[in-house]
Order: structure tokens, then C-alpha cells, then sequence
């Protein structure tokens, strides 16, 4: 059986992520840290903009609607995340959202259709990130922009050996893993999980299929495409890891924090010699990859996962 049917039963059955109103709103403070430091914050008003495997649009949609986009398109294969997704966009008022159900490595779009296009979290799941990367950078106009994020190799390797344990205990039912996961993992019960802590469950130890990748390898899909590196999140760079942080604390009236300690932690970096902005375009150096990916290995310690940084690039005008 292929790996896209395997990934998309399993999102049909519990679609990723499952987050509340009000828990959109607590995240939406990194997601507009995300954008400013990918670059992309600008390149969003009024812009055609495309989320690669959507999902259930929590993560996208009050980005898309605050920073200005003209229209919104979740590309998704499971029926039940655009249902979601576009109960979401109802809820919010947004009504530039319009949900397409599609395969990601085959997009049902013409060349040169979007100005941003990002896939946050997918093209891992499938069997092809390069073609899966090779259709996003069609779909994207000359002079668009594309961010990505793929889980991190070295954050994932105790992770790994878990879900390892989990697939080999249980085979391929991931209804079947859920239970081998829980028993080995679950720190509550299953009755009292909301269902964010769920759908979050299923997608650490349950998924059908994944592949991890270092920021060198992504860095060399944008330079065979002849893209230009522009930003990173969390960003790679120190001077604009710490504008973000300030920039994130600038924030904390309106999206306050759950952590007392990170919250005074942020408000101390308001103090930094630097202001809130990007300080790209830039390219991740070889020490920048090797700090920080050590850092993620050190997060993974204790089996967590999704660890790992988001890059951004940008289409050349003129094709060569």
C-alpha cells in the first residue's frame, strides 16, 4: 500500500490539530513571530496564498486573515481536516478561505498560481519530499515566496527509537499503535486527554510514515531550484533569534504566556541592544546549522519530537 492512503486514513480518522478558538488566539503570537521571520510578513498583504496540507487550518487561518492575504487555499487530502478547516474559517469570519482537496506531490494547480506557498509539517509524511517541494516551487509565481518545515533528524533520535518500539509491537494499525503507545507513553488516561492531547498523540507515535532532514539538505533543495534562502523560524540567525524573542515579548499583553518564568524570561529581553525586525534576507552559516541542531538533539532527549526550524526562500524573477 502506498504511504499517501496510509497518512490520509489516518488524518480522515483523527485530523491534526485540534486546537479550540481560544487556543488558536494563545498560538497566534508565534505564528505571527513565524512569519516576520521568515520573511514572509510582507510578502502576505494582499497576497494568493497556499498552505500545502492544511490540515484543519488552525494552524494558518488567523495568520492568513491578520496579515492581508487576497484568498486562502488548504490544499488537503483528508475530508474531514477541510471540514474542519472550513468551520474554523467560519468561526474566525474569514471568508477568503477555500478548501481543495488535492495530492500534494500532483497539485491540481497551474504553474505560477500563488505568491506564498508553505507546507508546515507534510512533505515528511510522504514517500517524495523532493517531488512534493519540486510541486510546491511550481505552484509558486516568479519573485513568490515558499517556507517549509521538515522534522529535524537529530532532534528526533530518541524519538525515533520509540516509535520504532511502538511499530514493531503493534505493525501497522495505527489504532493498534495508539494503544501500544499509550501503555508505553500516555501520561493520563485516555479518558481524560482533550482532544488536542489526542490528535497530538496520534500524530507522535501512530503515524504511518515520516522521514527526517537536516537544514543542509533543505538548504540544497532551494540552491537545485535556484531559490534564495530568506529566513528561518525559530530563526537560525542570532541576531534576529533574539529579535524574535523581544519581539515575541513585545506581544505578551495581548497573548500572554502559561509560564509565569518564560513569560519574565521574555520580558527581560525587551532590555536586548536590537529591535523587533527581520534582519534577513540570510543564509543559515555552517556553524548556525551545526548550534542549533545540536540544541534540538538535546530537546529530544527525553523522546519529544517535531523539533526543528522552518525555512523560507524566494523564486527568482526570471527563470534561467
Amino acid at each position: 500500500m502506498e504511504v499517501l492512503p496510509k497518512v490520509r486514513a489516518m488524518y480522515l480518522a483523527h485530523p491534526f490539530p485540534q486546537w479550540t478558538k481560544e487556543e488558536r488566539k494563545r498560538r497566534f503570537a508565534l505564528e505571527l513571530c513565524r512569519y516576520r521571520f521568515l520573511g514572509l510578513e510582507e510578502a502576505m498583504n494582499g497576497a494568493r496564498f497556499l498552505d500545502v496540507g492544511c490540515g484543519t487550518g488552525n494552524r494558518s487561518m488567523l495568520a492568513a486573515k491578520n496579515l492581508g492575504v487576497s484568498e486562502f487555499v488548504g490544499l488537503d487530502g483528508s475530508d474531514a481536516s477541510l471540514e474542519t478547516a472550513a468551520r474554523v474559517a467560519k468561526e474566525e469570519e474569514f471568508d477568503k478561505f477555500t478548501p481543495v482537496k488535492g495530492n500534494l506531490l500532483q497539485m491540481p494547480f497551474p504553474d505560477n498560481s500563488f505568491d506564498v506557498v508553505v507546507s508546515w509539517g507534510v512533505l515528511h509524511h510522504t514517500d517524495d519530499p523532493l517531488r512534493g517541494f519540486s510541486e510546491i516551487v511550481r505552484v509558486c509565481r516568479p519573485g513568490g515566496y515558499v517556507g517549509i518545515f521538515l522534522y529535524n533528524v537529530y532532534g528526533h533520535w530518541r524519538h525515533n527509537m520509540q516509535k520504532d518500539r511502538v511499530s514493531r509491537l503493534a505493525g501497522e494499525d495505527f489504532e493498534k499503535r495508539f494503544e501500544v503507545a499509550h501503555r508505553l507513553y500516555g501520561t493520563k488516561p485516555v479518558d481524560k486527554m482533550t482532544p488536542e492531547e489526542m490528535a497530538v498523540f496520534y500524530d507522535q507515535y501512530c503515524h504511518p510514515h515520516k522521514s527526517d532532514h537536516t537544514f543542509g539538505e533543505t538548504l540544497s533543495w532551494f540552491d537545485n531550484f535556484g531559490l534564495t534562502p530568506v529566513g528561518s523560524y525559530p530563526p537560525l540567525e542570532l541576531r534576529d533569534a533574539l529579535a524574535c524573542a523581544k519581539y515575541r515579548a513585545e506581544l505578551l499583553d495581548d497573548y500572554p504566556l502559561r509560564r509565569k518564568w518564560a513569560a519574565k524570561l521574555l520580558t527581560a529581553t525587551k532590555m536586548l541592544p536590537v529591535d523587533d525586525k527581520f534582519g534577513g534576507p540570510n543564509r543559515p552559516s555552517l556553524f548556525e546549522r551545526f548550534f542549533w541542531q545540536a540544541f534540538y538533539a538535546f530537546l529530544g532527549r527525553n523522546g519529544s519530537y517535531s523539533h526543528g526550524a522552518a525555512l523560507s526562500a524566494r523564486k527568482p524573477i526570471a527563470s534561467s
